[in-house]
């Protein structure tokens, strides 16, 4: 069972036993050990594989495996891992590629499969639909000789990695709480953070595929619930929360209070610029026009991209970035380090400039202009016509707004700092909107502008009220 529409923009998810099973995942094996091999037919590859914690995940990897095995390709497993160790792997092994087994922070329904090739770059867009032809075509690779599985630990080699980055200079360490949201960051964030000397209190870190508690997803408030009363409760200096692979962030302060990623993100900027005047960061356009500010202000470049990790990825790598980030909690760091997506080390990296300023997080934020921005407000669509009715959305706005920004969705300027967004999700059945503006009345208006065009299609629902 294999469905096409769930490879998506930047990785293949769907619902598990709906859109795909263990003999789609078999098929993609096959699909992905061709496209590697295309690309380096004379060579012996080896790929990294690994799982996150979801019920699935065991046998969907094994089946995964089976695919590249048969095609000739070795297979070095490293278990059940957030996905920013394997990227980890693939980087410090200099393998050809690598897998994870995970559908991130989507219910646990679905799952899914993100790829990596050489230097622990994405398989993204165009490449993603490679493989599918590959695999509807039927152009896979056979081999006399199966490759060899074999299984490694990297635990130590990406722990140590990450301390040598991390430099406390007061001697009192932070009290942090944890929320991995069940997820598989449950099992290694906790003990990273102690190996730094902090007191760590675990929330939801037992690995359950079920979820139990609230979806694995800091990005979205309601999430945050829990790991905000027991800061507050316990006393502690931080809250931190980590998606289902722990590629993605939350954070909590002293009082409680979230942040949305932009704003980190502006934190994490503020300090590389420090070292690296003129450097490029790159974020995503549903950030904050603040943050465009204050990395010119800084003496940085400003760099929007298009929402997605590896799309982000894609233009740090082309404009040597030190730095990256998206609304979602995706993290970049490229200084001294591999640029991708690591949730563990943006975290740490975070608490270590807060802790060591003695500033709480409100006080490094406290000069900004002030502004009024929206969470992601996401707005159900029916999956099958989700970008069919996306395109009819932006062909609408741009009749009025012809200068409108169209590389993902459309973006709309309304001059002054003032901005919406109207966006198909590539992972779930949502269409994503976010708005700001320099006053509540100015930032009502240009949702009730957006909202009430959305109104207008039957397949759109959940939409709120803005008054």
């Amino acid at each position: 069972m294999l469905s096409s529409h769930i490879f998506r923009a930047y990785d293949i998810r769907g619902i598990y036993g709906k859109d795909f099973d263990e003999e789609g995942a078999y098929l993609i094996g096959k699909g992905f050990a061709a496209f590697l091999l295309r690309k380096s037919p004379n060579k012996k590859l080896t790929v990294v594989t690994g799982r996150d914690g979801r019920l699935s995940g065991k046998t969907l990897l094994e089946s995964f495996q089976n695919g590249l095995l048969e095609s000739g390709v070795d297979v070095m497993d490293i278990g059940m891992i957030p996905s920013p160790m394997l990227y980890f792997a693939i980087s410090e092994g200099g393998y050809d590629g690598g897998i994870t087994i995970t559908a991130s922070h989507n219910p646990k329904e679905y799952n899914g499969i993100k790829l990596q090739r050489d230097h622990a770059h994405s398989v993204c867009g165009e490449d993603i639909q490679k493989v599918m032809r590959i695999i509807e075509e039927r152009e896979f690779v056979f081999s006399e000789k199966r490759g060899v599985l074999r299984e490694e630990d990297f635990r130590e080699r990406y722990f140590s990695k990450l301390r040598s980055l991390i430099s406390f200079q007061r001697k009192k360490r932070p009290t942090i709480v944890i929320d991995a949201g069940n997820g598989i960051a449950g099992t290694f964030s906790p003990a990273f953070f102690r190996s730094l000397g902090c007191e760590v209190i675990d929330l939801f870190c037992e690995v359950d595929g079920n979820f139990p508690n609230h979806d694995a997803d800091p990005e979205r408030e309601e999430n945050l619930r829990a790991l905000k009363e027991q800061v507050i409760a316990l006393k502690a200096d931080f809250g931190i929360a980590f998606d289902g692979d722990g590629d993605r962030v939350g954070l909590v302060d002293e009082k409680g209070r979230h942040y949305s990623a932009d704003l980190l993100l502006l934190l994490l900027a503020r300090d590389i610029l420090k070292r690296n005047p003129g450097a490029p960061i790159v974020y995503d356009l549903k950030s904050t026009e603040v943050l465009t500010e204050e990395i010119k202000k800084c003496g940085g470049v400003a760099l929007m991209c298009k929402t997605g990790h590896s799309f982000v990825e894609e233009m740090m790598e082309k404009h040597g970035a030190l730095l990256g980030g998206e609304v979602s909690g995706h993290l970049f760091i490229a200084e001294n380090y591999y640029g991708f997506d690591d949730a563990l080390l943006a975290s740490a990296r975070l608490i270590e400039i807060i802790w060591d300023s003695k500033k709480p997080i409100a006080g490094h934020l406290k000069d900004l202009p002030k502004t009024f921005v929206t969470p992601e407000i996401k707005v159900k669509i029916e999956e099958e016509k989700k970008f069919e009715i996306m395109e009819r959305i932006r062909e609408h706005f741009l009749i009025e707004y012809p200068d409108a920004l169209t590389i993902d969705g459309i973006r709309i300027d309304f001059g002054e700092g003032v901005w919406g967004i109207v966006r198909a999700s590539n992972t779930s059945p949502y269409l994503t909107t976010r708005f700001e503006a320099r006053s509540e009345e100015k930032l009502k208006e240009i949702q009730r502008i957006a909202f009430r065009h959305l109104e207008t299609y039957p397949e759109i629902s959940g939409i709120p009220s803005v008054d």
